[in-house]
């Protein structure tokens, strides 16, 4: 049997990377040009000491991927500013330049994305990874390890304007360019069901407090559909507090599919307040003092 290329040992070792690229773009329509950056930023983020990354993300629900991705997208939009330039205007939409998402799966917190301005280093080892594997392994036709290459492994004329190329000795860098389909976050309703990862930790350390308006519960019912509507299916149960006959419940506990998801439904903070068929919910992240009995 004839012994394998140098390519196909390099698809075979990054099919994780493969298969997330064609989820992003096939199951979750984003561009694949930008998510080729993406998961370049990804792996230099593991190369970084934070290890699993990419795994971690992969095992999550499409919308709550595409959090990852916008969260992804405003750092590359920083480090493609040139160093000493200062903040780029309309630098991540306008929008939070926090890192919630991003920071859940960090050995270390990063502030925001300012963080990645001027870092020549950083895109260095970013641009690093977007030639040596992004252009091989994450190919728009098939997410096997069959997947052409594309025809400039140089990156040259395929890369996008954010690079230097080495080759052509460019003395500017451009800022990353996103189309709108980069933005939009649109899924493939014909996309195949996402199966999360059991996750592995106990259910306390998967936990959000949540408490509501004396006089006005929300069902288990209410609040499953809510969250799973809201972040993909992420709610593995909620129990809620025993009351006496007459009396309404005012907390209770929600159990996350994944203790990841716990950053991402608090968007980073302490608390989180949401409105659920027009009755407030307050959560916060579940600190186990006492047994919560749910209502059978």
């Amino acid at each position: 049997m004839a012994s394998m290329t140098t390519k196909e040992n390099l698809l075979l070792f990054h099919k994780l990377e493969s298969d997330l690229f064609h989820r992003l773009v096939h199951d979750l329509a984003q561009d694949p040009a930008t998510m080729r950056w993406v998961i370049a930023l990804w792996l230099w983020l593991e190369s970084a000491g934070h290890h699993d990354f990419i795994r971690r993300v992969a095992a999550l629900p499409g919308p709550v991927v595409l959090r990852f991705v916008e969260e992804a997208v405003g750092c590359l939009r920083r480090l493609a500013n040139n160093p000493g330039q200062g903040a780029m205007a309309g630098t991540n939409n306008g929008g939070d330049t926090r890192l919630p998402c991003t920071n859940a799966f960090l050995a270390e917190p990063i502030d925001d994305v300012g963080y990645f301005q001027g870092r020549r280093e950083v895109l260095d080892g970013v641009s690093y990874k977007y030639r040596s594997v992004c252009l091989a392994v994450c190919n728009v036709g098939s997410s096997t390890t069959t997947a052409m290459e594309p025809s400039n492994m140089a990156g040259v004329k395929t890369a996008p304007p954010m690079v230097r190329s080495p080759v052509c000795g460019a003395q500017r860098v451009e800022p990353l360019a996103l189309n709108s389909e980069a933005t939009y976050f649109s899924l493939n309703p014909e996309a195949t069901p996402w199966i999360p990862m059991q996750s592995p930790l106990p259910d306390d350390y998967r936990s959000l407090f949540i408490t509501f308006s004396k006089g006005h519960p929300i069902s288990k019912e209410d609040i499953v559909e809510f969250f799973d509507l809201m972040f993909g299916p992420c709610v593995e149960t909620v129990m809620v507090e025993k009351v006496a006959p007459g009396e309404t419940p005012v907390y209770g506990r929600m159990i996350l599919r994944s203790a990841a998801m716990i950053p991402v439904v608090l968007d980073g903070e302490q608390t989180a307040k949401f409105l659920i068929k027009g009755r407030h919910l307050w959560a916060r992240i579940y600190v186990p003092s006492s047994s919560l009995s749910g209502d059978a």
